[in-house]
């Protein structure tokens, strides 16, 4: 497939340098009610240039012009200006099915041409806290890094899922002074520890409450960073634990991370501080050793008033290693909004420092919203504990059981009125659940929907989370995107013809919902181009809401099954599979054939 829309407004440029060679000017491009695509430029070069320069003597004879040098354009067909001088187009029906004939032409999921040079690029994202479940917060750097992760690859780039957990610091001492103290025995027989935030809180009352505890506990801490193989053992030990059951929970979302915690770094922080200090970066304030940015007035702590080390040392050896040991070219790191200063600090430590080396090297802090319940406040049970990931995903599969559930019910009940006996398929997808296969539907339904939800959304906004909005089968929903998908898949099925066996040479599109949805499918390369450059991944959800909403049009309107134009629609219908399916697994998706 080609980049229509760059495509588009080249075409445009040359005509407008042909037209006014004397002005430069890039044109202004938008779509159209009246065409595929509209230049809305003569009206600005006339008001900008006037009559003299251009030689014309109106916005409408300027739109004339423009549109007198497209139409040797193949690229085009239809070419009109306005009264006011816009100038619309239609992308000719040829260089549509060329450009869809040759996705169908490919083996397997789609494909684009790789990038022009492949980067290494590193993603830091999810980066949950050992001895702490995994909750809420987690979800959006989770998913919206894996989506992310995704798209880099699918472009042929190196990509390197990072998880920055929190490995290391001062609450350690606590966690493995309460392990000590409360199960002595515990290498001989292991405390059921897998309840982390229980295991947390225990230790932490405990802390609080215990002066003699406390000081234990900081003496541990000495202990840990001193390299005590008892106290580094049971660290490993909590570690492990954590480290599975975010496991659990990378294993129900799809998600592939490389651990590289905050530990990882703790040889390198006083080289670091070493070379920081060489280059002239490092300030003494209030006892601390400081970098300040043209950020704000807030520095970075290399090293703290009491001398230990805290996350700004720590981002900073990371930002080494990933620029400079490890040869990253491009850096991202998703978190919320509220570090964005901190990681933008981080960056300008890295670019004075001689590490980030623009453009040769790019880093972008993917920054998102909160999750918010209903009341527009950050989403908490309702005895205001933080909601557990795990006990989030365990809820949508329940939900979307129940729904599938009552749709069977619902739908038996029905085909037993007309004749007796059965069920008729799900939502007209042509399609039915067996029982057995009804729960691993329900997972995937119940995650998807969780996940589509997120990544649909701005990421630069907060959200509400509703669970009757995200399983919704209309509108904007995984729920939908899926039913459009099996309902495909329903249409072949039913058609009983192999697509794979069908000429794409027989494509033709001839009427105006066939052209719609063509170039609706068209626009899938510009999509993904969009969003590496600000890195915004609700555009690509938008768009496939887009692609199912087209081919909800051209099927109510052109009959598929039947005909002349039967294998010509078919193929149609299988160009718009494969955009679902390649849509559907960057957004970490997994569709299903039947409902």
């Amino acid at each position: 497939m080609q980049v229509l829309v760059s495509q588009v407004k080249e075409a445009f440029r040359r005509a407008l340098t042909a037209a006014f060679p004397a002005v430069d000017h890039a044109p202004i491009i938008g779509t159209s009610k009246f065409g595929d695509f509209q230049c809305n430029s003569a009206m600005a070069l006339f008001k900008q240039n006037g009559k003299d320069v251009l030689g014309v003597n109106s916005p409408k004879e300027a739109g004339e012009k423009i549109a007198e040098h497209l139409k040797d354009e193949k690229l085009f067909t239809n070419v009109q200006a306005s009264p006011q001088g816009f100038v619309t187009v239609d992308i000719a029906a040829e260089w549509l099915c060329k450009d869809l004939q040759d996705m169908l032409r490919q083996k397997g999921p789609v494909k684009l041409a790789p990038a022009e040079k492949k980067l290494r690029v590193m993603v830091d994202f999810s980066s949950p806290n050992v001895a702490k479940e995994m909750h809420v917060g987690h979800l959006r750097s989770t998913i919206i890094g894996e989506s992310i992760s995704r798209i880099l690859a699918f472009y042929g780039h190196e990509v390197q899922r990072i998880n920055h957990i929190g490995d290391w610091g001062t609450q350690f001492g606590m966690l493995i002074e309460y392990l000590h103290s409360e199960f002595p025995d515990y290498k001989a027989n292991m405390p059921d520890i897998s309840d982390l935030n229980a295991f947390y809180k225990k230790a932490k009352a405990a802390f609080d409450a215990d002066e003699d505890f406390k000081r234990r506990s900081r003496e541990m801490v000495v202990k840990l960073q001193g390299g005590n193989e008892a106290a580094l053992e049971s660290w490993r030990l909590i570690c492990d634990v954590s480290r599975h059951e975010f496991e659990k929970v990378y294993k129900r979302l799809d998600v592939s991370l490389e651990e590289r915690g905050e530990s990882y770094y703790n040889e390198e922080i006083p080289k670091v501080v070493k070379e920081l200090t060489e280059k002239g970066m490092i300030k003494e304030s209030d006892g601390a050793k400081c970098i300040f940015t043209p950020v704000n007035e807030v520095p970075l702590m290399a090293v703290k008033s009491d001398g230990g080390f805290g996350y700004d040392s720590t981002d900073l050896a990371a930002i080494k290693d990933r620029l400079i040991t490890r040869q990253g070219d491009w850096l991202i790191y998703l978190t919320d909004l509220g570090q964005e200063e901190h990681f933008l600090k981080i960056f300008a430590a890295a670019k004075e420092a001689g590490w980030h080396k623009p453009p040769e090297t790019r880093v972008d802090h993917m920054g998102f919203g909160v999750v918010q319940g209903q009341d527009g406040k950050r989403f908490k049970t309702r005895s205001g504990e933080v909601v557990k990931l795990v006990d989030l995903l365990d809820e949508a599969k329940v939900r979307a059981l129940k729904e599938l559930q009552r749709r069977k019910e619902e739908e038996g009940a029905e085909e037993k009125r007309e004749n007796g006996e059965g069920f008729t398929p799900c939502l007209a997808t042509g399609t039915s659940v067996a029982d057995e296969e009804m729960e691993k539907a329900a997972e995937a339904i119940g995650y998807s929907a969780v996940k589509y939800f997120d990544l649909k959304q701005n990421r630069h906004t907060d959200y509400k989370f509703s669970f009757d909005r995200m399983l919704d089968p209309k509108g904007n929903t995984a729920v939908y995107m899926l039913y459009a998908y099996a309902r495909i898949c329903a249409i072949f099925r039913k058609a009983g013809v192999d697509v794979s066996s069908i000429n794409p040479e027989e494509l033709k599109i001839e009427e105006p919902a066939e052209r719609k949805l063509a170039v609706t499918l068209a626009q899938f390369p510009d999509i993904l181009a969009s969003i590496l450059e600000d890195l915004h991944i609700h555009r690509l959800a938008e768009y496939m809401y887009k692609v199912s909403g087209a081919f909800t049009d051209f099927y109510q309107s052109c009959k598929v099954l039947g005909g002349p134009q039967q294998n010509a629609r078919l193929l149609l219908c299988e160009a718009t599979r494969k955009i679902l399916e390649i849509s559907f697994h960057l957004l970490g998706i997994k569709p299903l054939e039947r409902i």
